[in-house]
């Protein structure tokens, strides 16, 4: 999280609001990992609403984004939820792992849009075990899971999303989403013995049992004040423990100090 904080810089921006030259990096980036032409790039991107831009501050190189759809779902109970779709995402090798993601998270949750009276609800359409370990790995709440059953309003949130972006490819008996065509390429879409060590890959591979032709698994989590609260702790974490291995001297000092 530090290199994020020190090292690139987040611009949210409205999708349609892009100029040709970003669209233009945007998708320099984007095409070689991705199984899709320029034509079927620009017709996703008109459905989202917002592009978080991660640029390089060093020389204002893309080093990555990540598109956001809105919509308001209305539950059984009479709740109503907001939900934030996050696809057409790309983030350079090197900068993954670095927060990125949850800081653009972040910023949405602590968006004065966003009204205690709602619940909030992110979620992917997760093509790889990528996104769905990312919520493994920083949230306390995520949907399905394997340390435990989903809850009712959580499938239900699966269920509305599925059926009304997927219509008839959405299988919701096990929320995966059956795809015509594997859209991301198999040096990006593989799954190793080695990833399969990791219990919360092991999950995901075994509910999306046709990941490897691409179908995606509807992976959602709620953004409550547990989660909110885990998330901020996870990356203040992350930044700290970022600063012990670059700065070994100054973490022994003040381990001696103590």
């Amino acid at each position: 999280m530090l290199r994020s904080l020190t090292g690139a810089a987040i611009s949210i921006r409205q999708a349609s609001t892009l100029d040709e030259a970003t669209l233009t990096r945007m998708w320099a980036l984007y095409a070689p990992h991705h199984q899709m032409d320029r034509r079927e790039f620009d017709e996703k991107l008109s459905t989202l609403d917002e592009i978080a831009l991660f640029t390089a501050r060093n020389d204002r190189s893309l080093i990555g984004f990540c598109g956001l759809r809105r919509r308001l779902v209305q539950l059984r109970n009479g709740r109503r939820a907001a939900t934030f779709y996050l696809g057409l995402t790309y983030v350079r090798t090197e900068w993954r792992s670095t927060g990125l993601i949850q800081q653009m998270v972040l910023r949405r949750v602590l968006a004065p849009l966003i009204t205690p009276r709602l619940a909030v609800y992110f979620w992917a359409d997760c093509l790889t075990f990528r996104p769905y370990l990312a919520m493994a790995r920083n949230l306390h709440e995520y949907y399905p899971a394997r340390t435990g059953p989903t809850t009712e309003e959580a499938a239900e949130v699966i269920d509305i999303l599925g059926a009304t972006y997927y219509g008839d490819s959405f299988d919701a008996d096990r929320g995966i989403v059956r795809k015509s065509v594997r859209r991301i390429k198999s040096h990006e879409a593989c799954v190793s013995a080695t990833d399969l060590q990791d219990p919360d890959i092991r999950f995901f591979a075994e509910r999306n049992a046709d990941h490897d032709r691409g179908d995606g698994l509807i992976a959602v989590f709620p953004m409550g004040v547990r989660n909110l609260v885990h998330l901020l702790v996870r990356q203040i974490g992350k930044g700290r423990l970022e600063i012990r291995l670059r700065h070994p001297s100054r973490a022994g000092a003040t381990a001696r100090a103590a």
